[in-house]
């Protein structure tokens, strides 16, 4: 059994969401990485792009549910980068963390200096039990 990855109590989200701003961020890491690299190690079939963008970027990069469960599995703390408010489909609103990584996607692996940086941002539901990882980015940082 998987434990919940939540690391802080859940807040509601302001509303009205802003595009952007100091309004969006939040105190984190949301999540324990631990616990999501846990719920990812078999593969992808827990992880759903939230977001058209997050579709598109994924086609862009020629990768699928399972390219990112192997970036989340070498994700270090390290590597976070953020957390802040975002806005799926169905103008559904989830906490989420972003981390930036140097991932060798030939290797599968951490990369270093002279590999691309890539940039991935996730959430979950709030009290959901199916702890489905909702991705809102994955893409190159630019």
């Amino acid at each position: 059994m998987v434990n919940n990855p939540r690391k802080v109590l859940w807040t509601p989200p302001p509303v009205p969401l802003p595009d952007e701003g100091p309004e969006r961020s939040k105190p984190g890491p949301i999540y324990d990485l631990a616990i999501v690299q846990n719920l990812v190690k078999s593969g992808g079939n827990q992880i759903f792009p939230i977001t058209e963008r997050c579709e598109a970027d994924l086609e862009k990069l020629e990768w699928d549910v399972d390219d990112v469960a192997k970036v989340i599995a070498v994700l270090a703390a390290e590597d976070y980068h953020a957390s802040e408010w975002c806005k799926g489909r169905s103008s559904i609103v989830i906490d989420a963390d972003a981390y930036a990584i140097r991932y060798n996607h030939l290797e599968e692996c951490r990369g270093d200096h002279r590999h691309a940086q890539y940039y991935i941002k996730f959430g979950f539901r709030n009290n959901d039990t199916t702890l489905i990882v909702l991705l809102f980015s994955c893409h190159l940082s630019s």
